[in-house]
C-alpha cells in the first residue's frame, strides 16, 4: 500500500476526550479542558518516519463542520484519511469515511476506537465506507500498514477485501519499550487551541506509562493497554517535557497513565530529573489512594505538580467492593490527608450509577465527598464501554435504558440501577454537583487560593459557565 498523504481526524461530532479510557463530553466534566488529540499525534510521528505527509485536524475545537472536512479533503487530496472514534460518538465519526469516498472514491479509510477491539466485524458491516479498522495500540500497526503489500500480514487490524471479506488478523502483542516510539507530532497541532482552565496557557498530554493492573468492572483500560504496567524511562518523557518547553512553549501538562503512581521509584526517579533540568513546569496526574505515600507527594510537589487526581467513585464499602475497585474508605482518607499535605490540590471522580446503586450508597458518595472536601470534584453517571465486566452485566441484566450510545454520557444515563431510574440518577447527580459547589467555605478557598488574579478570574468563568450548564440540563 503506496501512500504519499494521510489526513488524521477528529470529526465535527462535539468537544469529547477521546482517549481509551475517558470518552466524555468535555462540558460534563467539572474542570472543562480540551487536550490535544495524543493520540493522531503518536500515529501522525509514525507516519512521517514512513515518509507519509500528515494533516491532523482537530475539527470539534475549531468550531469547523462537514464542509470544512470537505474542503480540506478537495485541497490536501490524502491518499488516506485516519477518524479518531469515541463509542458515544461512533455513527456520526464514521460518517466522514462516507464523505471522503464521496470526494475520493479511490481513499482508503483508517478507524480507530478501544470499541474495535471487541465489535470491529459489527462495524466494517454497518459501515460500508470504512475500509480498515485498527485494534489495540494503533502505533507500530499503522506504520506496518503504509509499508505492506498484503494486509494479511498486518496484525492488529480488521479490514475490508477485495472482494467485500471481512477479515479479522491476529491481535498484535503490545509493546514492551514504549522508548521507541517518536515524540507525538506537535509541529502538526495548533498548540495554541489547547489551554490550560487554569491559566490560560497551552496545555498538552505526555503519555507517561501504559498498562493498570486493576480489575476495576468499568474501566476499559486494561482491555486495551495491558494489566501490565509498561512505563517510559524517566529520561524519555523529561526529554519530551524538554522539547515541549524550548520548542513549542508550552509549560503545563498532564501526566497521563492508567497510574501514574503506580512505582515510587520510578515517580521519584522521574521528579529528581525534572527538577534537575529546572524548566519551571505545572503539571498533573492521576492517582490511586493506595499507590501514593508522602516522600512520593512531596517529590511530585518539588517537579512541578500542583494537581493530583483520585478515582474515589463511591462512599460505600460494599460498592467499592462488588465494582472490583480494591481500595478501602481509610485509604481513601489517608491518601487525601496526605496529598493536601504535600500541600497538592486534590481532583475527586465519583460514579453514580452502577447496577446496585440505591438512595442510601448515593448518600454515603455525597458525605463522604464532604468529608474529603477536595478543591475538585466530579460526580459522573457510569458509562458501560464495550468489553468490560459492567458492558456484560448490564447486558445480561438488561438494565441499558438506550439503544444509541450517543443518546447518554456522564451525565445522561445510558443505564438504570436495580433501584434507581435514569431520572432519579440524573437528580441525584444535579444535587451532589449543587451540594458541593454552593457551600460557602468552599467557595472562599477556591477563590483566596487560586494563587493570581487572572486563575480568580479563570475560576469564575468556569463558575459562571458550569452553573449556566447545570441549570440548561
Amino acid at each position: 500500500m503506496k501512500i504519499e498523504r494521510a489526513l488524521l481526524i477528529n470529526p465535527p461530532s462535539g468537544l469529547y476526550r477521546r482517549d481509551d479510557r475517558c470518552q466524555s463530553k468535555v462540558e460534563d466534566q467539572t474542570v472543562a479542558v480540551i487536550f490535544p488529540p495524543i493520540e493522531l499525534a503518536y500515529l501522525a510521528a509514525i507516519l512521517e518516519q514512513q515518509g507519509v505527509i500528515c494533516q491532523i485536524q482537530d475539527y470539534p475545537v475549531t468550531g469547523s463542520d462537514w464542509d470544512i472536512f470537505r474542503a480540506h479533503l478537495h485541497q490536501f487530496q490524502p491518499q488516506m484519511l485516519v477518524i479518531n472514534a469515541t463509542t458515544p460518538t461512533m455513527v456520526t465519526d464514521l460518517q466522514s469515511a462516507t464523505i471522503a469516498k464521496s470526494v475520493d472514491p479511490e481513499i482508503i479509510t483508517v478507524a480507530r476506537s478501544e470499541y474495535f477491539s471487541f465489535y470491529d466485524e459489527r462495524v466494517l458491516n454497518d459501515f460500508p465506507h470504512v475500509d480498515i479498522l485498527l485494534r489495540g495500540e494503533a502505533e507500530l500497526t499503522i506504520a506496518e500498514l503504509v509499508t505492506a503489500s498484503d494486509l494479511r500480514t498486518v496484525s492488529g487490524i480488521t479490514f475490508r477485501s477485495e472482494k467485500n471479506e471481512i477479515i479479522r488478523n491476529p491481535d498484535r502483542p503490545l509493546l514492551a519499550n514504549l522508548d521507541i516510539l517518536p515524540f507525538p507530532a506537535r509541529h502538526l497541532l495548533d498548540n495554541r487551541l489547547y489551554r490550560s482552565p487554569e491559566n490560560d496557557e497551552p496545555i498538552t498530554v505526555i503519555q507517561t506509562s501504559r498498562g493498570c493492573p486493576a480489575r476495576c468492572i468499568f474501566c476499559s483500560a486494561p482491555l486495551v493497554a495491558g494489566y501490565k504496567v509498561r512505563m517510559r524511562s524517566p529520561e524519555n518523557v523529561v526529554a519530551e517535557v524538554e522539547e515541549c518547553v524550548t520548542q513549542f512553549g508550552i509549560k503545563n501538562f498532564l501526566f497521563n497513565a492508567d497510574t501514574f503512581t503506580w512505582d515510587k521509584n520510578w515517580v521519584i526517579d522521574l521528579c529528581r530529573k525534572l527538577v534537575a533540568m529546572n524548566l519551571d513546569i505545572r503539571w498533573g496526574a492521576n492517582s490511586r489512594v493506595d499507590t501514593v505515600d508522602l516522600e512520593m507527594l512531596q517529590w511530585m510537589k518539588k517537579a512541578g505538580c500542583w494537581v493530583v487526581g483520585y478515582g474515589i467513585e463511591s462512599g460505600s464499602q460494599e460498592l467499592l467492593n462488588k465494582m472490583k475497585k480494591g481500595i478501602t474508605l481509610d485509604k481513601i482518607r489517608t491518601a487525601i490527608s496526605l496529598t493536601k499535605q504535600a500541600k497538592l490540590k486534590t481532583h475527586a471522580f465519583y460514579v453514580f450509577g452502577l447496577p446496585w446503586e440505591t438512595e442510601t450508597t448515593i448518600r454515603e458518595t455525597i458525605r463522604l465527598a464532604k468529608e474529603l472536601d477536595t478543591d475538585f470534584f466530579d460526580f459522573n453517571i457510569v458509562y458501560p464501554l464495550p468489553g468490560t465486566e459492567l458492558y456484560a452485566l448490564v447486558q445480561e441484566e438488561n438494565l441499558f435504558v438506550v439503544s444509541d450510545a450517543s443518546q447518554a454520557s456522564y451525565a445522561t444515563p445510558a443505564v438504570r440501577s436495580y433501584s434507581l431510574s435514569p431520572k432519579q440518577l440524573e437528580k441525584y447527580r444535579k444535587s451532589a454537583l449543587w451540594q458541593l459547589y454552593l457551600r460557602p467555605h468552599y467557595i472562599f478557598r477556591t477563590l483566596f487560593t487560586a494563587g493570581s488574579p487572572r486563575i480568580m478570574l479563570n475560576y469564575l468563568r468556569f463558575a459562571y459557565r458550569r452553573t449556566l450548564n447545570l441549570l440548561k440540563n
